[in-house]
């Protein structure tokens, strides 16, 4: 019974972040802070390890509550402040988390003019300071030369500079778009030094999120109706890619095993449910867990999952 409270406990705190953000969309806001809310990472738990090459887990979680500053709705500026955490609890005896991922990261937004103002939309600019880290001092390396991914210290500061915009690809359709691309730089800034030469400096990220919305829904943005739930998306479409750059294990500049990441993903919110959705997603590329960076995974997974705006 103490395990099971255990895994409840977890459960709950993985997600409800994320839900208790949901509430904040009762709030009508510019264009530009609803784009700042999309622009965020979504919290969620998902169910074992999938099908892969990961270990078995009991789940995986992203903790991800977002505090958004800004001083009036109207505002060109604005910022946001996370305290991310992920979290894997292995299907193991005593079902132990080991070194979760610390993510904090403060993130900066200026909004630009919209590229086409008739058919709506938003666009800015946002530079996220962010840090990278497992809470451990151990070596990095075993003593036969293996890493240390259970105490290892693992750690690491970058900036993302990027844009993001929000347009409608047909316009009058049910569907929103957004398009995100950025450059993440480590500057090697109270760096864990082992990372050199192992870890890639400088990444692109680009993505897009199809956002596909109910009918309902878009009768009642002609009618001027209020912000309510139904404006969650029904369906939720994510590409994301990831191309590393630097050194990196001695790889060949156009090494996909080694330089490229994707992640897809599909949500989808059933009518029964207001603040979660069920995903699924298939992940190939660098093992994006703190000290197990060094590994290439591959695996389906599904879940659930708690929009962030």
């Amino acid at each position: 019974m103490k395990n099971h409270l255990k895994y409840f406990s977890l459960f709950f705190i993985s997600i409800f972040p994320g839900i208790a953000l949901i509430a904040q969309n009762e709030v009508p806001e510019s264009d530009f802070f609803s784009s700042i809310r999309a622009n965020q990472i979504d919290s969620y738990v998902t169910f074992t390890q999938g099908i892969g090459n990961l270990e078995p887990l009991i789940f995986e979680a992203m903790v991800a509550p977002v505090f958004l500053l800004r001083t009036n709705k109207n505002a060109q500026y604005g910022a946001t402040l996370s305290t991310a955490i992920r979290l894997r609890m292995y299907a193991e005896e005593s079902a132990p988390v080991r070194s979760p991922s610390y993510m904090p990261n403060v993130t900066f937004y200026y909004n630009i003019p919209n590229f086409h103002p008739e058919i709506g939309g938003s666009n800015y600019f946002f530079l996220m300071l962010g840090h990278h880290s497992n809470g451990q001092e151990g070596e990095f390396f075993l003593p036969n030369g293996d890493y240390n991914t259970q105490t290892g210290n693992f750690s690491t500061n970058y900036l993302e500079l990027g844009l993001f915009f929000n347009q409608k690809i047909v316009p009058f359709s049910n569907t929103s778009e957004y398009f995100k691309t950025s450059v993440e730089w480590h500057p090697k800034l109270d760096m864990s030094p082992e990372l050199e030469g192992r870890y890639g400096f400088f990444r692109l990220h680009n993505s897009i999120s199809i956002n596909r919305f109910s009918f309902g829904n878009v009768k009642s943005i002609f009618k001027n109706v209020s912000h309510t739930y139904d404006e969650v998306p029904r369906v939720q479409l994510n590409v994301e890619t990831t191309w590393i750059f630097g050194e990196r294990n001695e790889a060949k500049a156009f090494d996909l095993g080694e330089r490229f990441n994707l992640n897809l993903k599909i949500a989808f919110r059933p009518k029964a449910l207001k603040d979660v959705s069920l995903f699924a997603r298939l992940y190939s590329g660098e093992d994006y867990y703190n000290m197990f960076f060094y590994r290439r995974i591959n695996f389906l997974q599904v879940g659930l999952q708690a929009f962030a705006f």
